[in-house]
């Protein structure tokens, strides 16, 4: 099966193509938009043609200025992405984009002035594999002023914090010798490090397990420059990783409802339906604050177990009374 996605961005569109297919093995990916090249088991995957589709698109695509890439998993399947710039929308609205390109231009002029003035320049370190995605991150986030390091690899990332600490930390999941998730864990597991916001981006779906290990934000794959940006100014002006919040209700829609709220806020939230699901989080996540609704705790003796459990001594509880339940925007 295959699946075209188009995200339309300020100035450019987000155009990729995903299929459900083999999926291109770690060591190949830097050969898929070489000339002549093909990859896949001869004997399983039969591939056919020349070689030349991909160098050609990336050729065509890099023409028009904008930039390819792949990502992908052996037997998950492959997404081919790319971007175009929108050239044609000052013709469509033409006050709307004279008013961002004067915007822009007076925010460029303020960064000039900031760096060449002050020493706050926030670092954002980018770990992923692919050096396309590294471009493009580093093409987004410099013109916002901030200073950009990259790292390759879990391994290499994880040097590169220790030696210096970054402001924030952009990660992707699947990459090769250790995937990010385990980087997430070595990073919020250490005191000297645990306090840097992370954001993973990823083509995967696995957003409780990123907040299980303490990451402040989780973006899915392709991405959205708006919305990073959006969440990178938010961590940022933090300073650190938010608190971390678990709630425990039965209620789904409760719990939705009440996630929203907090993750707008900037906590990183975790959620849990039913006790055990409660009690098995708690002990893993080392929430600041536990927020359950004061009769499913009541009924599960949800806060006196975890009351005598080692490291949870100093964990904040907030019981939500039933006339509370319908005021969560108030947080």
């Amino acid at each position: 099966a295959c699946t075209v996605k188009a995200i339309p961005q300020s100035e450019a569109i987000i155009v990729s193509v995903i299929d459900t297919g083999m999926g291109i093995a770690p060591e190949d990916l830097h050969k898929v938009f070489e000339k002549f090249q093909q990859v896949g088991d001869t004997l399983t995957d039969k591939p056919k043609g020349s070689g030349l589709g991909l160098p050609i698109c990336k050729q065509i695509v890099e023409h028009h200025g904008g930039t390819i890439w792949v990502e992908s998993q052996p037997k998950h399947g492959s997404n081919f992405s790319f971007t175009l710039p929108i050239v044609n929308a000052a013709i469509a609205q033409p006050d709307k984009i004279s008013i961002d390109i004067l915007v822009k231009q007076l925010k460029e002029s303020f960064v000039q002035t900031a760096t060449s003035t002050s020493l706050e320049r926030k670092t954002i370190l980018v770990v992923d594999d692919d050096e396309n995605i590294r471009t493009l991150l580093r093409q987004q986030l410099e013109p916002e002023g901030y200073k950009i390091r990259e790292a390759k690899d879990g391994v290499d990332a994880i040097n590169q914090v220790k030696r210096e600490k970054p402001d924030l930390i952009i990660l992707d999941v699947m990459m090769p010798q250790i995937n990010g998730f385990d980087v997430a864990a070595v990073l919020k597991n250490d005191p000297q490090t645990m306090n840097i916001p992370i954001i993973i981006i990823s083509i995967f779906e696995d957003k409780q397990r990123g907040y299980l290990l303490g990451i402040d934000r989780y973006l899915q794959k392709p991405i959205d420059a708006e919305s990073l940006l959006r969440n990178i100014d938010t961590l940022i002006s933090q300073g650190s990783s938010k608190k971390k919040v678990l709630v425990v209700d039965e209620d789904a829609s409760a719990v939705k409802t009440l996630s929203s709220v907090l993750i707008s806020k900037g906590y990183t939230v975790v959620e849990a339906s039913n006790s055990q699901d409660g009690i098995e989080k708690a002990l893993a996540v080392k929430p600041d604050m536990i927020i359950v609704d004061g009769g499913f705790s009541e009924q599960h003796n949800l806060i006196k177990t975890l009351r005598f459990e080692k490291g949870m001594e100093n964990v904040f509880f907030l019981l939500l009374a039933e006339e509370q339940n319908e005021r969560y925007e108030q947080l």
